[in-house]
């Protein structure tokens, strides 16, 4: 599967509430056999806004003050999904878990 046919597919959680579409995905480099690094998926970033996140939902991430604050904002109700946690076999991707279980990007 490409990052193009996850990217903006909607997404409902364990109970069958819409929580938003897939927005980014969360990769991490790891050593291939033959030595060469490899992009293993980690998670997803599910979230109702098309606002990219431009690494503001980080807390050691400096910028203009208004800019990080209305990223953050606008993000609140973006969550990060773990992939053990998704489910692909229908049309709409499933997370497993409910929306109250899932990890906020920002916090404060």
């Amino acid at each position: 599967m490409r990052a193009g046919e996850l990217l903006g597919r909607p997404v409902r959680d364990g109970t069958g509430r819409r929580i938003g579409a897939i927005r980014e995905i969360r990769t991490m480099a790891t050593p291939g056999a033959d030595g060469i690094p490899q992009l293993v998926v980690r998670g997803l970033v599910v979230g109702r806004t098309r606002v990219r996140l431009f690494g503001y939902q980080r807390h050691d991430q400096r910028g203009p003050v208004p800019l990080v604050a209305l990223v953050r904002w606008l993000h609140r109700h973006s969550r990060y999904v773990e992939w053990a946690d998704v489910d692909l076999s229908g049309p709409e991707v499933r997370v497993r878990r409910p929306y109250a279980e899932l990890a906020p990007l920002t916090r404060g």
